[in-house]
């Protein structure tokens, strides 16, 4: 009976060193198997660079100041925020709300509901962004790239002007399907600006660029590719490079008017002269300056018993040469020309 116990609790001991093995050798896998996701934080804001906008603004501006992004189980939100320079309360910003997306939580239960545009809707939203400014809202029907959108306009403090837009890039409803074409983009502007106009800012909702996406093989908000014209390669359906073909294609730039200086001959010192070489010097002086219209002389008698004066020959549209230092005493009188004098004697007794 002793020996028989003897075995039986050796066989014990054997099962428990067995047992312990299988447990040592267990712990890894029930580990792993107990593993969780990423450590979750208490808020789903983090601040990003500039160059991680899912919406970029146009290149004329605003730039981009900083970019906050909060992502939900089913949808990925950024407020972007743009630079501002106006005196009206606020930050200018863009808003966008891409749906369409997968938790990276299993556990979690933080959605974001996507409610669809209307008339109260977006009074309350303009009353949030731009509270005690007056806006107006805008009837005409107008899109951009994306498709169609809305605005808003009023005048904030000082010379600001304030525009608040919105738009959700949707598929149409008839060809929405779980496999296909679902998830949405919601998009909001406000913007102020001192001294801009209505075009300058409206400006900014035809031309934002969406750079974001969803990776998804069926998130498609934009709906179904227009079919090609079925008159593009047709007979009778010309094409222009232009709006109308009247259109120079290429522009005719306007001539550059320029500015033609003239350099006036210098007004020659009176003295007194033989008859013969005054005439010589006249005949330099025409050689010289060609084509040029000499008015006819104005005989002006300076004084008594003296001899009459001659105007000098000057260029139309030129500005009278003052009289030289040597002729103070004769008052405001003109330089005589060399080819018109009173000499009685000689070749030159006749004005020419």
């Amino acid at each position: 009976m002793a020996e028989k116990h003897l075995v039986r609790k050796q066989k014990m001991s054997g099962l428990g060193h067995l047992g312990a093995a299988v447990l040592v050798c267990g712990l890894p896998l029930l580990a792993a198997g107990c593993a969780g996701q990423p450590v979750q934080t208490g808020t789903f804001a983090k601040n990003l660079p500039a160059e991680q906008a899912m919406v970029l603004p146009p290149p004329a501006g605003p730039g981009i100041v900083s970019v906050i992004e909060r992502r939900y189980d089913n949808a990925v939100d950024q407020d972007i925020f743009l630079y501002t320079s106006a005196l009206t309360p606020g930050q200018n910003v863009l808003k966008a709300q891409f749906f369409g997306t997968a938790s990276p939580f299993r556990l979690s239960d933080n959605k974001l509901t996507s409610t669809p545009v209307t008339e109260a809707g977006i009074a309350s939203e303009i009353r949030q962004a731009l509270p005690g400014v007056r806006m107006v809202r805008s009837s005409f029907f107008v899109q951009n790239n994306y498709g169609p959108f809305g605005y808003a306009f009023g005048h904030g403090a000082g010379n600001d002007l304030c525009m608040y837009g919105w738009q959700q890039v949707r598929s149409p409803s008839g060809t929405i399907s779980p496999l296909a074409n679902h998830g949405s983009i919601q998009i909001r502007a406000r913007i102020c600006e001192a001294n801009a106009t209505e075009q300058k800012l409206l400006a900014f909702m035809y031309n934002y660029t969406i750079t974001g996406a969803v990776d998804d093989g069926g998130w498609n908000p934009y709906g179904e590719p227009q079919p090609v014209s079925p008159s593009l390669g047709g007979v009778g359906a010309p094409i222009y490079p232009r709006p109308t073909s009247a259109e120079r294609i290429v522009p005719v730039l306007p001539q550059r008017a320029g500015t033609v200086y003239t350099r006036s001959a210098p007004a020659p010192i009176a003295q007194s002269a033989p008859p013969a070489a005054a005439a010589a010097a006249a005949s330099v002086s025409s050689a010289a300056v060609p084509a040029v219209s000499v008015p006819r002389p104005v005989m002006t008698p300076t004084a008594t018993n003296a001899s009459p004066v001659a105007a000098e020959p000057t260029v139309s549209r030129a500005p009278l040469v003052p009289s030289p230092s040597g002729l103070a005493q004769a008052g405001r009188a003109n330089v005589p020309s060399p080819s018109c004098t009173n000499v009685t004697s000689g070749a030159a007794n006749a004005c020419r």
